[in-house]
């Protein structure tokens, strides 16, 4: 429970449903206060949203437990994150906060607890599958099968405005057998609906946007404190490797941005690479950011199907609430592989996640490790 209205509903419907529920409110990092500004709360784990989410279990008579993760969090989502962006990566910290702290962690702490079930806000949804494919169970059911048979399949959110899939491309078949997304078959109207009528505290509390611990947005001042080696001034050059100008630290830098570069004359230029190793700031024309493949690493396939059909009508999402477009798959091996896309895509990114779909179904993804020709 995070103090938010989606966690807040899905307890409710929960206990609704006769399942025996208690909440766990988990205390993440959040950066030290220091002189020039005030304490920065981790907007997941606040003072507030915690109070929030309290009042919501005492609303519904349920246990509440406070788990406190911040060192697990700090090591595995912001060492990550920081790391990332020194190599010149772009990141996504919240695929690595579901995988590692949710999927792991708190997972952990569930069965601890001797818990049968995790249940979150996401917005998605899981249902089963018999070996002929018939399906035969949904996460609102009161309890899943038991058949070790069935395998279990993610499916877009209803609300495809609000749909999550994206962020939980790496769990697995024995993550899902334990997993409940009770407001996936709902739209987020819905939600709010539902929590009015059952009056909590959290029926009107707004979202939480960006990334948790930056809660002022501003990235470029968290990575300048934090990766000190992003702020050096380096070389900006053209994609024939001729020096142009001179960038003001690779911090202030994303693929496929036009703004903010330090180049004399009326020419537009965008940026096409930030290579970290030698400081340096590649840039081009906007047609340079088009690519027609990319390679992925770290690979997951939520089934095995897969592996062995190598799966033509399918579709990708290179980056959050991009739109998913046709591609195939090439070459898999040793947990990489090469996607091609029917059409070039622009401003492929190393570091995100490369999403893939059959009509609204996850079937797996990947880490962008690098875009191609």
């Amino acid at each position: 429970m995070s103090g938010g209205v989606d966690s807040s509903v899905v307890a409710a419907l929960l206990k609704k449903q006769g399942f025996d529920v208690i909440g766990i409110f988990m205390k993440l990092w959040a950066e030290d206060s220091d002189a020039l500004s005030s304490p920065k709360e981790n907007v997941c784990c606040s003072l507030e949203a915690a109070t929030a989410a309290r009042a919501v279990a005492q609303k519904l008579d349920i246990p509440f437990y406070v788990v406190n993760f911040a060192e697990e969090f700090k090591k595995m989502v912001v060492d990550y994150y920081i790391k990332e962006y020194e190599n010149g990566r772009t990141p996504n910290p919240c695929v690595i906060c579901n995988r590692d702290i949710k999927g792991e962690i708190l997972f952990k702490k569930v069965l601890e607890l001797e818990g049968d079930f995790l249940a979150t806000g996401h917005y998605a949804r899981i249902m089963q599958k018999s070996p002929l494919g018939m399906h035969v169970k949904n996460q609102n059911d009161k309890s899943k099968s038991q058949n070790d048979q069935n395998e279990y399949h993610l499916y877009r959110g209803k609300d495809t405005n609000k749909d999550q899939t994206y962020f939980l491309w790496t769990l697995t078949q024995e993550k899902l057998a334990k997993i409940l997304f009770p407001v996936g078959h709902l739209t987020k109207p819905e939600v709010r609906k539902l929590a009015l009528k059952l009056g909590l505290p959290t029926a009107q509390r707004r979202e939480s946007q960006g990334i948790c611990f930056i809660p002022d947005r501003n990235v470029s001042g968290f990575l300048r404190r934090h990766a000190k080696k992003l702020i050096q001034p380096g070389p900006i050059i053209n994609i024939t490797g001729k020096k142009i100008g001179i960038h003001e630290g690779l911090i202030n830098y994303t693929i496929g941005q036009r703004e903010r570069l330090n180049i004399g004359g009326s020419k537009a230029y965008y940026v096409v690479k930030l290579d970290s190793q030698k400081n340096t700031l590649v840039v081009g024309d906007d047609v340079d950011l088009f690519r027609k493949s990319l390679m992925a690493k770290d690979i997951n396939w939520i089934t095995d199907g897969i592996l062995q059909t190598k799966e033509k009508s399918i579709t990708a999402t290179i980056r959050y609430r991009h739109l998913s477009v046709s591609c195939h798959v090439e070459d898999i091996s040793q947990n990489k592989l090469k996607v091609v896309f029917d059409k070039p895509q622009r401003a492929i990114t190393p570091g995100q996640s490369i999403v893939f779909y059959k009509g609204d179904e996850l079937l797996g993804g990947g880490v962008i490790d690098e875009a191609c020709n």
